[in-house]
């Protein structure tokens, strides 16, 4: 990191022809990186805050949604479930627009998966349609990718079906977290039928609860 951050000062300071101010924003465990970078000839300097240490509220309290999903960022790990919920709360008082909303659930989605957290998209106070949001347009594209690769190598049949399956699978760990998708893969593995496949497809968008959505792909005929 402190050899990045000298890098990054070059660069800036040749294209700007200013001397930027840098922070290290840490997330991880243990202790920070160093706050300078030396050589025998040089030595620069830079902060760096343990995010962990920081109120998330100092971020949260913010007007700007930007500012707001950094609370992520911060408090402790144990914590993230709730700070993250007050953060999708903030940012649909702030916003109140559908289109702007999804913008910043990608965005908190992202964000929590660094602490793999479990994010839940339609429980807040304006219905949002995970069908709409980056991460549901990606795992819907990288499914049927992923099923006509498989297709030319396995027949069309079985790469549908594994195509399917990649989908379903993405689109569940967008919507209830990558621990349950875990729980949902392992239900999956028993099922084989494509055109119960599609149906459970279409399903992962209605429910409402990870429990929802289990019975369904249990009871799914």
């Amino acid at each position: 990191m402190p050899r990045r951050i000298f890098w990054y000062y070059y660069a800036i300071a040749e294209k700007y022809k200013k001397e930027p101010t840098q922070i290290v924003l840490f997330v991880g465990k243990g202790n920070p990186p160093p706050s300078d970078y030396k050589t025998p000839k040089l030595t620069l300097k830079y902060k760096v805050l343990d995010m962990k240490k920081i109120d998330p509220d100092v971020f949260i309290k913010s007007k700007k949604p930007g500012e707001v999903i950094l609370g992520i960022l911060a408090g402790k790990f144990k914590d993230k479930p709730k700070i993250i919920k007050k953060v999708k709360k903030r940012i649909v008082e702030i916003l109140k627009n559908e289109e702007k909303i999804i913008k910043y659930i990608d965005s908190i989605s992202f964000l929590a998966g660094l602490f793999d957290i479990e994010i839940k998209v339609k429980p807040i106070p304006i219905q949002v349609d995970i069908r709409k949001t980056f991460l549901y347009k990606w795992g819907k594209e990288e499914g049927l990718k992923e099923g006509k690769q498989r297709g030319i190598v396995k027949g069309k049949q079985e790469g549908l079906r594994d195509g399917l399956k990649k989908a379903i699978l993405i689109d569940a760990e967008a919507k209830f977290g990558s621990q349950k998708a875990k729980q949902i893969k392992n239900l999956l593995d028993k099922v084989n039928d494509i055109n119960r496949l599609e149906k459970i497809k279409k399903e992962v968008i209605k429910a409402e609860t990870l429990d929802d959505f289990v019975k369904v792909l249990i009871n799914h005929k």
